[in-house]
């Protein structure tokens, strides 16, 4: 399956209780929560390139498959990890540099 397109995030389950867990401050919960963030993808097989706009930033990602990526929050938290595909879902495992902490993260298209 190709990820080409332009995408708005259309729901983040457990978003808030999420971003509380990895220490984001209250008011930058609630912020985010409304936060519709819109991605263009583009993929060349095992690579992709991200444009990821939101309320709290525009950046650019460049990263390949199975590959170890930094990447770094609109905090400026710093994350390791990388992104898979497993059948028609793209999902993150990323390690906060701080305290260890991994995030997870699973990018569906639906009814795309």
């Amino acid at each position: 399956m190709s990820f080409d397109g332009t995408w708005k995030v259309d729901r983040s389950d457990n978003y808030e209780k999420f971003l509380e867990k990895m220490g984001v401050d209250e008011e930058k919960r609630k912020l985010a929560a409304h936060d519709h963030m819109k991605l263009k993808i583009k993929q060349n097989g095992k690579q992709f390139s991200v444009h990821e706009s939101s309320v709290f930033r525009t950046i650019e990602i460049n990263f390949t498959l199975n590959e170890l990526l930094e990447y770094s929050l609109a905090d400026g938290l710093e994350l390791v990890g990388d992104w898979k595909l497993n059948g028609a879902k793209m999902e993150g495992e990323f390690t906060r540099q701080d305290n260890k902490k991994v995030l997870k993260t699973t990018r569906e298209i639906v009814g795309g």
